[in-house]
């Protein structure tokens, strides 16, 4: 099925009606339904994606509980994989559960309608304005920099890490991250660390031909070079710094609380 799944779509391929797949969705005990037709719908439910939107709408039954969309950019590297893993874990610790609920969304960036507010993490500066341009709720740029007033946008701050940087090691260290799909962030990185090396794949982080001091926004980057027994500074408290940020920006945005402050450095 191309066009959106309805539960009069479900019904038909269970061969039942759509009151029953209803029943069956919502987990309606007071009726009574055959444990066979039970399994056959959800097996359809499961097969046509459409337990999502169910499950979405269940989670509203609060009115106050919002759902969080995330984007990010697909990779199939492993270094962004785990970056991304990292960022999603002290999301989930930091936004409260009995508040919001984390929808994790994979291209094709399309309008996502079960959405609150929208969270773009460390996307290329064409896949933000796709998001942007397909939702119409609040959406919050995070290590990424499209220059709008719009948005809220949260970045590493470069200028201090560099400056930390400096009062560990002097000028003796190798600054290493993934390569930013956003060449503004790129731009940041390179004002503040003019000879930092861009990796993007296990295969380049190898190959790293480096000093013994090793400076890093990324954990994946941090666990491989303290593995190699290298004197490693990584902000430990960057990741949950930039979610609480995200957190306060979001509650603003959704409560419409106007902001001049709309770029943080973190």
């Amino acid at each position: 099925m191309n066009k959106k799944v309805t539960i009069h779509d479900i019904a038909r391929e269970a061969g039942v009606s759509a009151a029953t797949v209803s029943y069956i969705i919502n987990d309606r005990t007071d009726k009574s339904i055959s444990e066979k037709t039970r399994q056959r719908v959800l097996h359809i439910v499961n097969v046509y994606n459409y337990k999502p939107a169910a499950f979405a709408k269940n989670l509203r039954s609060t009115p106050d509980f919002k759902l969080i969309a995330i984007f990010s950019e697909d990779s199939d590297s492993l270094l962004y994989g785990g970056e991304f893993q990292y960022f999603l874990t002290c999301l989930s610790e930091t936004f409260p559960i009995d508040k919001y609920g984390l929808i994790l969304c994979r291209q094709p960036y399309r309008r996502i309608e079960q959405a609150d507010a929208i969270i773009a993490y460390n996307t290329s500066l064409a896949s933000f304005r796709a998001i942007a341009d397909a939702n119409y709720v609040p959406l919050i740029a995070v290590d990424c920099i499209p220059n709008d007033k719009l948005f809220y946008q949260i970045t590493t701050d470069y200028d201090k890490l560099r400056e930390n940087a400096t009062k560990q090691f002097g000028d003796d260290y190798t600054f290493v991250c993934l390569a930013p799909p956003d060449k503004n962030i790129c731009l940041e990185i390179k004002k503040a660390f003019p000879n930092g090396i861009f990796i993007d794949d296990l295969s380049a982080l190898f190959n790293v031909q480096s000093r013994n001091n090793i400076v890093t926004c990324d954990k994946t980057v941090a666990e491989y070079f303290k593995n190699t027994n290298k004197n490693v500074l990584f902000p430990q408290e960057l990741y949950k710094a930039k979610c609480d940020c995200i957190l306060s920006c979001m509650e603003s945005v959704l409560q419409r609380i106007p902001f001049d402050t709309h770029f943080y450095k973190i």
